[in-house]
């Protein structure tokens, strides 16, 4: 599977130096004028986590950007602080890069943290849009002030879906079913409507979880499914479409950003800016490789959910759950201004 994803980054690669040319000679022409510097960068998963290799391209471009004047050694699986810690070690600068999921901090980032919808973000691109809309909020980047970063760029996944120990195709089939569900808010209230029996565990812990029997479901995005090999223990995907999410993304210290001098901060922004446009498009690609060769390859079934619309008329929106948990909570205002454009992202979902 690292193998197909390198085979997929070296594609993008070609179609990232067409799109930066410009920039990339202007950097290559001032690239001594860059100070030396030797970052730590704490990431939560591990190395070899389907999704975790943008972030060591991340650091690779800076440094050749940067006429190879900025490294950044990457700390992967914790090593440097468990999911819950990174923000905080890097917002106290510990670390002056941290990795991590917004999700884990809903209170520490009310409205950031809470973006992880299910079936409103039909493509990585709709979820990316979505997390840097949120980022121009003014109550984001208060919160993120409050923690002493700033939030340099977001993966879009590809759809989350179901991976199961057991073929699931109707509403019936998910009644009772033990399910694997993130830290993300709202995922338990929206699929206890569905029947289901949602149990929250790490990403660390879902293939001991399936292959023990703990669940019987976890939900991922294929390529998740493929690097964490769930398919050694779960034989069937199932294609109900949950959407795409906003994942993980870099975090960087405020204070030490803001005292960088400001062509660094633009080849951080540039570099993370080019991330989000090729990884979103490399993740469609992938989606599509997956299902047609990876799957077959591994003896995976990949089942057809019959009742979508049954699905959607029993759950509700999301969106719906998070409006009113933000209002409650005093910040009517954010929803006001986020509302809008997360309803419209969400009317050109397509399964």
């Amino acid at each position: 599977m690292i193998g197909k994803i390198k085979e997929n980054l070296k594609l993008g690669a070609v179609a990232l130096t067409m799109v930066a040319a410009t920039t990339m000679m202007a950097v290559t022409a001032f690239a001594e004028d860059y100070p030396s510097m030797d970052l730590r960068l704490a990431h939560f998963v591990p190395s070899n986590t389907a999704g975790a290799q943008w972030e060591q391209w991340w650091a690779d471009e800076v440094e050749k950007r940067s006429g190879g004047k900025i490294k950044t050694k990457i700390f992967w699986a914790g090593s440097m602080g468990g999911p819950k810690e990174i923000l905080k070690l890097t917002g106290n600068g510990a670390v002056q890069l941290g990795v991590t999921a917004q999700g884990y901090f809903t209170r520490e980032m009310p409205v950031a943290g809470n973006a992880s919808l299910l079936r409103v973000h039909g493509t990585p691109q709709d979820a990316v849009d979505t997390w840097k809309r949120w980022q121009e909020d003014p109550q984001t980047r208060a919160d993120m002030d409050k923690n002493g970063v700033i939030g340099l760029y977001h993966q879009g996944s590809n759809p989350y879906r179901l991976f199961c120990t057991k073929p699931v195709e109707t509403l019936a089939d998910l009644e009772g079913l033990r399910v694997r569900v993130p830290g993300a808010p709202y995922w338990v209230e929206f699929l206890s409507a569905m029947g289901v029996v949602p149990v929250s565990i790490p990403y660390s812990e879902m293939y001991g979880a399936l292959q023990k029997g703990t669940v019987d479901c976890s939900f991922a995005a294929h390529e998740q499914a493929i690097s964490g090999k769930f398919y050694e223990v779960a034989k069937y995907a199932i294609d109900l479409n949950l959407g795409s999410q906003p994942t993980w993304g870099v975090f960087v210290n405020k204070k030490m950003f803001d005292q960088w001098p400001e062509n660094v901060q633009r080849l951080m922004r540039e570099v993370s800016d080019d991330l989000m446009k090729t990884g979103a498009a490399e993740n469609v690609k992938l989606a599509e490789k997956i299902i047609s060769v990876d799957f077959p390859k591994h003896g995976v079934t990949y089942v057809e959910f019959k009742e979508t619309e049954e699905f959607d008329k029993k759950s509700g929106s999301m969106i719906d759950l998070w409006a009113a948990d933000l209002k409650e909570r005093g910040y009517s205002d954010a929803v006001e201004r986020l509302e809008p454009f997360i309803r419209e992202k969400q009317a050109n979902f397509k399964d």
